[in-house]
């Protein structure tokens, strides 16, 4: 589901897999492999590739989280 939605926002802006290498400073070979199945990507880099191509995790309906909850930074609204 994150590759299609990244790739769907890389194809909107018109950003290669080489742009958002350069943008991000994740190896483009890395991104390539992430974005056609091939490897997983960890949560920083996932992090990084959303910030750069300003997308946003937003939970649906029904979510439960597993685990640790995350801790919300104070300047941030919820």
């Amino acid at each position: 589901m994150f590759r299609e939605k990244i790739k769907g926002k890389m194809n909107e802006c018109g950003i290669s897999v080489k742009e958002l290498s350069e943008k991000t400073k994740i190896n483009p070979s890395s991104i390539s492999s992430f974005l056609v199945g091939n490897r997983a990507i960890s949560n920083e880099n996932l992090d990084i590739i959303l910030e750069a191509l300003e997308l946003t995790l937003v939970p649906k309906a029904k979510f439960t989280y597993q685990g640790k909850k995350p801790e919300i930074d104070a300047g941030v609204k919820a």
